[in-house]
């Protein structure tokens, strides 16, 4: 996708869409606000269902079980919706551990993150390990000193340092947040002077995740979201088509004034459900 325009194109041909075979889906901003369903979200998740459409949401959020979201979209009124639904920067982690040779790891995360970990067949080690083949740091919410202490001694000794994801903050309702996976790897970083590798969104390594897991072409994959430097440039970085909805963070201007260009530029998903009913 190198060297593509800014299209501004609100109402795409159906053609173009319809080729698509498979949609990575953001979920809020994207398919719901809070609690509350984008009007359409539902009509165009039902008709991929209803034909065969391929459709996964992905959240860079690793501090909970895929399990979790499955039970969050339920709650917002999805039926049939499974764990294979659902992608996080956890998963893309085990998959980059799994293609590059890592076994033993120190992990920093939740016991969520720790569960998966546990179940693709890692060995997680203790805090007082002397030695990983890669230390890792998720958005751990049970973060502490001897996690902290544990992980700077691994990474100054030079075991790799991987972390899930780059957001510096998690949103919480009434406009708060809480420190996310990017903060505490500052700390890391603070401390040691050696920066980690992130491989959720907007790095390739997301895009080399959804691609094993769908084997979809590359030209047949779409990522679609409402943030201009996660999830558009997520498909700028992998070479995936970017369908960027104005629903819920970007507006039409952030994309203009942006360096970052999306294929499509759509008001919402219900735009995606229209081209291709």
């Amino acid at each position: 996708m190198a060297g593509r325009e800014k299209r501004g194109r609100v109402n795409p041909k159906a053609a173009e869409l319809r080729d698509i075979e498979c949609f990575v889906l953001d979920m809020d901003g994207t398919i719901n606000l809070g609690e509350n369903l984008i009007p359409g979200a539902k009509e165009y998740i039902e008709y991929m269902q209803k034909n065969g459409v391929p459709f996964y949401f992905f959240t860079n959020n690793s501090s909970k079980a895929p399990e979790d979201y499955v039970k969050k979209l339920e709650r917002l009124g999805f039926t049939g919706m499974t764990r294979e639904n659902i992608m996080t920067s956890g998963d893309v982690m085990i998959h980059y551990l799994k293609t590059h040779g890592g076994q033993r790891i120190y992990l920093a995360g939740t016991p969520e993150l720790e569960t998966q970990f546990r179940q693709a067949g890692f060995t997680l080690l203790p805090s007082d390990t002397e030695t990983a083949d890669f230390a890792v740091l998720g958005f751990d919410k049970t973060f502490n000193f001897e996690k902290a202490d544990a992980i700077s001694r691994l990474v100054t000794a030079g075991v790799p340092f991987l972390a899930t994801n780059i957001d510096r903050v998690c949103p919480l309702e009434d406009g708060k947040f809480c420190p996310d996976c990017g903060s505490m790897a500052c700390m890391i970083t603070h401390a040691t002077g050696i920066e980690p590798k992130f491989v959720g969104k907007p790095f390739k390594e997301t895009v080399d995740y959804i691609l094993a897991k769908t084997g979809s072409p590359r030209e047949k994959t779409a990522m679609v979201g409402d943030r201009l430097y996660t999830d558009v440039k997520t498909a700028v970085n992998g070479g995936i088509v970017g369908v960027a909805v104005l629903s819920g963070e970007i507006t039409y201007q952030d994309i203009e004034d942006g360096d970052v260009a999306p294929d499509y530029i759509l008001d919402s998903v219900y735009d995606i459900y229209m081209a291709i009913k």
